[in-house]
């Protein structure tokens, strides 16, 4: 006989208060939260040792994280409930409500462009210790997901399935989750990461191989994604819009490797160095 994950799911914990009603402590966000932490300290720790100055490397990581939240929840909205934006498009605006991570990606690229030509700054090697710290973030994230268990997968006996797994109507089956797979390919990843940060890389390198690393892992578990009860995704023409947003992020992370094989190493303004610079050497307000 076959042994499989125990279905389980973590409940929110009910903190007391004073004043009589409980503060209520999500695993999710609690998971999440302890990722973006985590993901910030090491990107800090990248950047000094690539001699990037962190405080720029965390200016520009505000102009990924904002856009890539609000990109994120305007992309499930529009790829995976087009009728609900339909019939209210005001709930464009709940941010909150529903997310994707490619629609987070593309918003991330996009603000991270942004932020380039603003600074008039390489964004490639800035963004590089934002990539390599990102998949330790993804790693808490992801277990967030499984741990509510809000991805769930095609009826399997793969002995990583989850057994009783509640979705749909009983009798409940052994199912795939999806959420566990990307934790143990954020595992991977940060593994394989810290072992290429032995030696000094292109910049950029990281950016480049993080899309080319997530996005055919991506499109082979959206084959996996469950079907068969009410909630399932959005399909166009058999595939989901994580097929074809994984197909998009291929050509971003191959456009970018190009770009890192054949540009010369850029120049790093002395005042986005580290170490930190004299107060002689710090630009205006202006300048910057």
């Amino acid at each position: 006989m076959l042994l499989y994950i125990p279905w389980f799911r973590a409940e929110a914990w009910m903190i007391p208060t004073p004043w009589g009603t409980p503060i209520a402590i999500h695993p999710f966000g609690l998971l999440v939260a302890t990722g973006v932490v985590l993901g910030a300290w090491l990107a800090r720790w990248k950047a000094q040792r690539d001699g990037l100055h962190p405080e720029t490397v965390m200016n520009l990581a505000g102009w990924v994280l904002i856009p890539g939240f609000i990109s994120a929840h305007v992309f499930d909205d529009l790829a995976y409930r087009p009728q609900l934006v339909a019939e209210q498009p005001w709930h464009l605006l709940f941010i909150w409500d529903g997310i994707s991570s490619f629609g987070g990606f593309f918003g991330a690229v996009a603000g991270a462009f942004v932020w380039s030509r603003r600074r008039k700054l390489p964004g490639l090697a800035f963004a590089d210790p934002i990539a390599f710290a990102f998949p330790l973030g993804w790693l808490f994230g992801r277990t967030g997901c499984f741990v509510v268990h809000d991805h769930p997968g095609r009826v399997t006996t793969f002995f990583l399935g989850v057994a009783d797994y509640e979705v749909g109507y009983p009798p409940y089956q052994v199912r795939h989750d999806l959420g566990l797979y990307e934790v143990i390919w954020s595992a991977l990843v940060v593994g394989l990461f810290f072992f290429l940060a032995r030696k000094q890389r292109p910049r950029g390198l990281y950016l480049a191989l993080l899309a080319l690393l997530y996005a055919p892992v991506r499109f082979g578990l959206d084959f996996l994604r469950a079907t068969d009860f009410a909630m399932a995704d959005t399909r166009y023409f058999g595939l989901t819009p994580g097929h074809y947003a994984a197909i998009v992020l291929v050509v971003i992370g191959t456009l970018t490797a190009i770009t890192v094989a054949r540009r010369p190493w850029p120049e790093i303004p002395r005042w986005a160095r580290w170490p930190e610079p004299g107060p002689e050497e710090v630009p205006t307000e202006s300048a910057t």
